[in-house]
């Protein structure tokens, strides 16, 4: 596979990308016209729009966490690639890293038990700075909200992957940054149909030297699982009679 095209509204970064990947700085128009997939990576108020494009243009679309601000548009981005019939995906990918098979491996082994509980908590610096250095996710009318909805869509993704539907939810937010509808502290509680209850705690802070780290603790009736860190681990659990196992 190759990168051979892109498009960015500041022509200096779509030049310095294309020169790294020996691809072509093209126009919006052009794009869809020169590939087989589109990977959308803008500001959450452009997804809809350019989803919609890709697949009225035929091309298969990889789209950017989270996939839109509010429900009503996600729905509309998910008829529009189903109708045009294109492969697609959203970049939840979480679910894939081998920390968090190995998490839902062991809740999900018969010898676990009932699942009680869960605590989880995610916490980063505050992606206007540092390495990330992203002036949009500050501003609501490109970014939506804060914390919860642009960074822990993961964790919300991970809850419904490991403990199934929502049955409801409350929270509170914080705006200690100062960004209008820009929240950097929210703690959620999420009943699932299921029984399960979690607390969901996400964090931006100002500590650059923090990379953008998680810690997710599952009580079981005969299993307790910690996940620490992120990518990799590492994993600790403990099952009734057993003694204590940690993988890396």
């Amino acid at each position: 596979h190759a990168v051979v095209a892109v498009h960015d509204p500041d022509a200096g970064r779509a030049a310095a990308f294309a020169a790294r990947h020996g691809a072509a700085a093209v126009a919006e128009d052009e794009l869809c016209g020169l590939v087989d997939a589109v990977y959308v990576t803008t500001w959450t108020s452009e997804h809809a729009r350019l989803v919609e494009r890709a697949a009225s243009a035929g091309v298969a679309v990889f789209c950017e966490k989270p996939l839109a601000a509010d429900a009503g548009t996600v729905a509309r981005m998910v008829a529009a690639v189903e109708q045009a019939g294109v492969p697609n995906q959203v970049g939840l990918v979480l679910r894939f890293l081998p920390s968090f098979l190995r998490l839902r491996r062991l809740v999900t082994d018969p010898r676990a038990g009932e699942v009680l509980a869960v605590v989880f908590r995610d916490d980063q610096f505050i992606p206007d700075q540092g390495l990330y250095g992203s002036t949009w996710r500050t501003d609501a009318a490109r970014a939506g909200r804060g914390t919860l909805l642009e960074h822990s869509i993961h964790d919300v993704d991970i809850l419904r992957w490991l403990f199934g539907p929502v049955a409801s939810v409350s929270a509170t937010t914080r705006e200690v940054h100062g960004h209008p509808r820009i929240d950097d502290v929210t703690v959620a509680r999420l009943a699932f149909a299921s029984g399960v209850s979690a607390t969901l705690t996400s964090v931006w802070h100002d500590v650059l030297e923090r990379p953008s780290l998680r810690r997710v603790e599952v009580f079981c009736s005969r299993l307790y699982a910690a996940l620490e860190g992120d990518f990799a681990g590492p994993v600790r659990w403990q099952f009734t009679g057993s003694p204590e196992e940690v993988l890396a």
